[in-house]
């Protein structure tokens, strides 16, 4: 039975949609999982743009009452990846979208793929269908104190509906001396951080080419970070290079940071494992 990821944000602005897109991807590619990414934006949906998909009928079109189509309808392949996109100007836009069938749409299709991705929207009341339809969530923000206030808020929405928090990746980091660090971020938010983004123009190159820079750059130390997170998701260990001290050194990340970052990875593949060994008992 696969699992359904939630990536959560109550702010605009931070990337969810690009790290969503980027683990999808790296799963996919990397460690040849099969991915289903879903557009859970629901009124500003972009995924599509990202991958230069224009829908005309999309996730809107299964949410509303006697849907002409399914979910598997609405399927496009791209990069090694399932992709449900959702369009603005859906063909069903005059009929009322019912959001809370996500989950329920999703327990239908997800016992084929290994992960189901949600890119939410940073809306309240949008939010709350994708909280309620993934197993599991991941919050994005960034390292400011006004974005850190809003993203408190989305995991008080997750915890108050019961869905585990995994971890936080903290997304567009820019000068780490201007900005709150790994352990403030975890100790505000009672969330382990599983991952840090440094802000890179590598990522503007991606987006321009509609490429996933995972795989339009794959050496990149954005792309290392998120297949490092990837690993961890499917039980992987992480990929150790001769040469990344050389990078770690030119990055403005601490030391102790970087291995506490770590060691709540490794903590998401202990987690990994408990859960495939339950499955298994479950089974017998």
């Amino acid at each position: 039975m696969g699992e359904v990821l939630g990536f959560i944000s109550i702010k605009g602005g931070v990337g969810k949609t690009t790290l969503a897109l980027e683990t999808a991807s790296s799963l996919a590619n990397d460690f040849g999982k099969k991915v289903l990414l879903v557009d859970g934006n629901f009124s500003s949906p972009n995924l599509g743009l990202y991958f230069g998909l224009n829908p005309n009928y999309g996730l809107h079109d299964v949410l509303h009452k006697n849907a002409e189509y399914g979910l598997h309808n609405m399927i496009q392949e791209k990069y090694g990846m399932d992709i449900v996109p959702a369009s603005i100007d859906h063909k069903n836009a005059n009929k009322q979208v019912e959001t809370f069938a996500l989950k329920k749409i999703l327990i239908k299709i997800k016992g084929n793929y290994d992960y189901v991705i949600i890119d939410s929207s940073p809306h309240h009341s949008e939010l709350l269908p994708v909280v309620a339809a993934s197993d599991r969530l991941f919050v994005v923000t960034t390292p400011d104190h006004v974005t850190l206030y809003t993203t408190l808020k989305a995991v008080k929405i997750a915890r108050s509906k019961k869905t585990p928090i995994d971890g936080i990746i903290i997304n567009k980091i820019k000068n780490p001396d201007f900005e709150l660090g790994l352990r403030e971020i975890e100790q505000e938010m009672g969330v382990p951080v599983v991952a840090k983004i440094k802000d890179d123009k590598k990522l503007v190159e991606a987006l321009f080419y509609k490429t996933p820079i995972t795989i339009h750059s794959k050496e990149h130390h954005v792309s290392r970070e998120i297949r490092n997170f990837a690993s961890s998701l499917c039980g992987m260990p992480e990929v150790k290079k001769n040469r990344l001290r050389f990078f770690m050194k030119l990055l403005p990340f601490n030391s102790k940071d970087v291995s506490r970052e770590k060691i709540n990875r490794d903590f998401l593949r202990q987690n990994f494992y408990e859960r495939q060994f339950r499955e298994v008992a479950q089974q017998v």
